[in-house]
């Protein structure tokens, strides 16, 4: 408890200068602990011989999501209900509306069907469940519980859908080549990039929440838009390698799939810690333009099964509209 205190009280003191320094010291660490987290995932996956349908579609968007499950979850403890639940939801904007606009601009992609159905209809589940269970502002313990067996129930299906037997059977990582060390280099590497981003979103949490009572900035709109692209830079510099590898499909699963764990397992882990708490501007701006965005996906991938440069433009524009619109609420006084 004392410590605690302490370690607030030396947080207030500091100059804005140095405070600001540290959240971006915070918002690096976040950023290379999961850039360690993935690529050992990514490893260990080949090691053991999991099919690179699976890892791309579930465990590198589970491990793309760490940042925003440590953040979330380090604000959830420490009482910051608001940054908890901002950065889930901001996160999950920032993934379709800038990341994915972003690579559909650099590369447009095609839209498999088979293998994008059931994803991005258990994205959009996700997100009207927690708006549901989030009208009376409040997202309870419960809730959370429901929404963490939800995203694991997901993870199953997804994985009883690819697992070896069913089509995918003899691939392999999809990276060209084999880890270039040993299995317990990766362990050691997924460790580290593991307590990388467990002290990274400390100090980001920390810092975030005083940086807004300075400027007098609720914390929910630090985690939704600075926490929020912070955390989301991971699936940002996937998507620009699997451009570049000529393989831009494989992102449109992690961003699928990282919003469902932002939905479900960053929201409810989250909640089951602590019970949280929401504003009125996130259940009734933030919330429907998650689902406005998880709806303009769905319609824009199905129409001729292609996301275009044209289709980016339109998920970046979208973005941009959505934070202006959080400048104006803040500017009237309603977040």
């Amino acid at each position: 408890m004392f410590p605690a205190v302490a370690e607030e009280t030396v947080i207030e003191a500091l100059p804005l200068a140095f405070l600001i320094g540290l959240f971006v010291v915070g918002m690096a660490m976040v950023i290379k602990g999961g850039d360690f987290f993935v690529s050992s995932s990514v490893a260990i996956a080949h090691f053991a011989k999991i099919p690179s349908v699976v890892i791309g579609s579930t465990l590198v968007s589970f491990a793309t999501t760490a940042p925003e499950l440590a953040v979330s979850t380090t604000a959830s403890f420490r009482g910051n209900p608001e940054l908890a639940i901002g950065n889930a939801v901001g996160s999950a904007i920032a993934n379709i509306g800038l990341i994915l606009g972003v690579l559909c601009v650099l590369r447009p992609m095609n839209v498999r069907a088979r293998d994008f159905r059931l994803p991005a209809f258990a994205m959009l589940g996700s997100g009207l469940l927690l708006f549901f269970l989030t009208v009376r502002l409040e997202l309870a313990r419960w809730g959370g519980v429901l929404l963490i067996i939800c995203g694991a129930g997901y993870l199953l299906t997804d994985y009883l859908r690819h697992r070896p037997g069913r089509g995918t059977a003899g691939e392999t990582v999809d990276s060209g080549e084999m880890p270039a060390r040993s299995l317990g280099y990766y362990i050691v590497l997924f460790a580290l990039g593991a307590a990388i981003v467990i002290g990274g979103s400390r100090l980001l949490c920390d810092t975030g929440v005083e940086l807004a009572r300075r400027m007098n900035i609720p914390p929910m709109i630090i985690g939704l838009t600075l926490v929020a692209f912070g955390t989301s830079l991971p699936e940002l510099v996937t998507a620009i390698t699997a451009a570049r590898k000529g393989v831009p499909e494989l992102s449109l699963g992690n961003v699928i799939g990282a919003n469902i764990m932002n939905v479900t397992l960053v929201s409810g882990t989250a909640a089951a810690i602590r019970p949280l708490p929401l504003t009125p501007a996130l259940q009734r701006y933030n919330f429907p333009a998650m689902l406005i965005i998880f709806v303009l996906l769905l319609v824009l991938a199905r129409t001729g099964r292609r996301l275009t440069r044209k289709e980016g433009w339109v998920l970046i524009g979208f973005y941009a509209l959505y934070l202006a619109g959080l400048i104006l609420m803040r500017v009237g006084g309603a977040a």
